[in-house]
């Protein structure tokens, strides 16, 4: 099957069974959901439905070679896997060359793709893919070696806050210019409110914790801050938790604002320019 401009069509699922993972089964184009994941891993899914994500490693089919070490990311908004602890520098190149020649074959490079060492980025067919790597060097052991590939959809920023928090489509975000906040409807299980101060829209997402367990606050915010971070272009091996504040090519300034999780509550905020509102 071809996709734009010829190209033939891109699935996620066909570059899994490319690099030999097991247990590849069908899945959404052009990013799958949690649930489709989930019989990659053997793992169950995080959080309380239907705000659930799937992290776990991936098993690989061949035994041929030592497979490498995985961890596989899913959640509503963008999918992550990173490869890393290679046997040796040649498995490295070969999964390396499967990979980036399926997505130079079915994508198209972006402008920042390749302007920065370790980092490419490709689009089209409602996908923009990340392939953040480090190339094999003589100061480096085959196992420091990595290969993280990342996907998100290819739509208006606005569009992806809804999927981050939950929000119906057709779900109107426009609060007025006062700084009061007013509660929004999700399908999340947590406590969503919005405000609008300046040119600054601001969403506090809020959910009880309990010990041993990820709230769907936290869940939330873990989406908001990779998203983010992916927006930003970061390379590989500066991902960064620490980091709050983006500034975002052509979207302006983004910020997450973390809480104190007092009286057994997550509470977050994430801030967004006010102009994704009009898009």
């Amino acid at each position: 099957m071809s996709g734009v401009a010829g190209k033939p069509v891109f699935s996620f699922g066909e570059l899994l069974v490319l690099i030999d993972v097991d247990g590849v089964g069908e899945m959404s184009a052009p990013l799958p959901t949690p649930v489709e994941a989930s019989a990659l891993t053997g793992r169950a899914l995080r959080g309380t439905a239907p705000c659930v994500e799937l992290h776990g490693p991936c098993r690989f089919r061949s035994d041929l070679y030592a497979p490498p070490r995985t961890d596989l990311v899913v959640s509503p908004a963008h999918v992550m896997l990173s490869i890393t602890q290679f046997h040796d520098e040649d498995t490295w190149k070969t999964m390396f060359e499967w990979v980036d020649g399926y997505l130079a074959d079915t994508l198209t490079p972006t402008p920042r793709s390749g302007a920065r060492d370790g980092y490419r980025e490709y689009t089209g067919q409602g996908v923009i893919v990340t392939l953040g790597y480090t190339r094999p060097n003589v100061r480096l052991d085959s196992r420091d070696l990595v290969i993280e590939v990342a996907l998100r959809y290819d739509e208006v920023a606005l569009a992806s806050v809804r999927r981050l928090l939950g929000l119906a489509g057709d779900a109107q975000i426009a609060p007025p210019g006062d700084g009061n906040w007013r509660e929004v409807p999700t399908a999340w299980p947590l406590h969503l409110e919005c405000s609008r101060h300046r040119d600054t829209v601001r969403f506090r997402f809020s959910a009880p914790h309990h010990d041993g367990q990820t709230s769907t606050a936290n869940l939330c915010e873990e989406w908001c801050w990779r998203w983010l971070d992916l927006c930003a272009g970061t390379v590989i091996g500066h991902h960064d938790r620490v980091q709050v504040s983006w500034d975002l090519p052509g979207l302006g300034h983004a910020s997450i604002v973390r809480g104190d999780c007092a009286h057994r509550r997550d509470v977050h905020e994430l801030h967004i320019p006010a102009t994704w509102l009009a898009t």
